[in-house]
């Protein structure tokens, strides 16, 4: 029996953040400081409510002072501590898109703020005519453009593992072999599902805002998610191949040893699987923690699975080896 231990992308030296991918994340914070800033400076000369809808040049709906204060900063604050995560080793495949992601979110969260609070100081009126400044807040969202250009394109080239000789088992002989792949980037996701999730939670029971209690249980649902691949292990025995959240105790994949037709090694990259996590394509199916080799295997159904995991080349002619006794 093998057992191996690791976490997924960790030591990979391309991976690490360059300077722009740094000055990309540092951009992120400059929307929750001008909320922050422009917060404490216009508080005394806000009125107890501000606009949160027009029609046309008349406002017919407000919310709270502090609610849009602590809504808008918080989703500001998720956004630059999204970007931040992503500057984990384990993110580089996604780090650029995910920068532009964050940037949405945390600059248009800052122009909503800017422009609701800005036109009732401006203007001396707490319901004032938006006209073309709600465009412009909308439009605040192209900020995520900035640390998306600052970040460069990265070409991650993982050359394509050796499978070795074929495994020979004798006729009583069998094997096992089993790892622990941990990616500490979900679980630095969940930790901030949990967060978002408590702050829509006291939006809800504070403020009675319509769908704040569905994205509380939604990011709730999501935290999970997140915690059930932050560690995962890959065994391959007699059973088959076998994919369990060590944290949830729960089973992601089964794949039964008279269902596998082969097994080999092969490179897996989260671009070509639409992203992390568990992808389901036609076909094709696979769990992907980090762009690198993992094993391949092709079904008597004809479709395939993939998971990323170390050094596939014992785990991959065993599971042929026993497959093909």
């Amino acid at each position: 029996m093998t057992d191996q231990t690791s976490t997924a992308g960790a030591a990979a030296p391309d991976a690490r953040p360059t300077p722009g991918e740094k000055l990309a994340a540092a951009s992120l914070w400059l929307p929750v400081v001008a909320i922050s800033v422009t917060a404490a400076l216009w508080f005394d000369r806000l009125p107890g409510t501000l606009p949160r809808q027009w029609n046309g040049s008349e406002v017919t709906s407000t919310w709270p002072t502090t609610l849009t204060i602590g809504a808008t900063g918080s989703f500001a604050l998720l956004g630059a501590v999204v970007g931040t995560i992503a500057l984990a080793t384990a993110a580089a495949d996604i780090r650029r898109v995910t920068m532009l992601g964050a940037g949405f979110i945390a600059g248009l969260s800052a122009g909503l703020w800017l422009v609701i609070a800005g036109l009732v100081v401006a203007t001396g009126s707490p319901e004032p005519d938006a006209g073309a400044w709600s465009l412009l807040a909308l439009a605040a969202g192209a900020y995520g453009l900035i640390p998306y250009a600052l970040s460069p394109r990265r070409t991650r080239d993982h050359p394509l593992p050796n499978s070795g000789p074929p495994l020979t088992l004798g006729e009583n002989e069998t094997g096992a072999w089993f790892t622990t792949v941990r990616l500490p980037l979900f679980a630095w996701f969940s930790a901030v599902a949990v967060i978002a999730a408590v702050v829509a939670g006291v939006v809800a029971v504070t403020a009675a805002t319509p769908g704040a209690s569905a994205a509380s249980i939604t990011l709730i649902l999501t935290a999970v998610i997140g915690l059930a691949f932050a560690s995962l292990r890959v065994s391959v025995d007699r059973r088959g191949l076998r994919v369990v959240s060590t944290l949830l105790r729960v089973p992601i994949k089964r794949i039964a040893l008279g269902s596998v037709d082969s097994a080999r090694t092969g490179t897996i990259s989260p671009r070509e699987w639409g992203g992390w996590g568990y992808r389901v394509l036609p076909g094709r199916s696979a769990i992907v923690l980090a762009g690198g080799p993992g094993i391949v295997v092709q079904q008597h159904n004809g479709t395939t699975f993939a998971v990323t995991v170390p050094e596939p080349e014992l785990p991959a002619a065993l599971l042929t080896a026993l497959a093909k006794r």
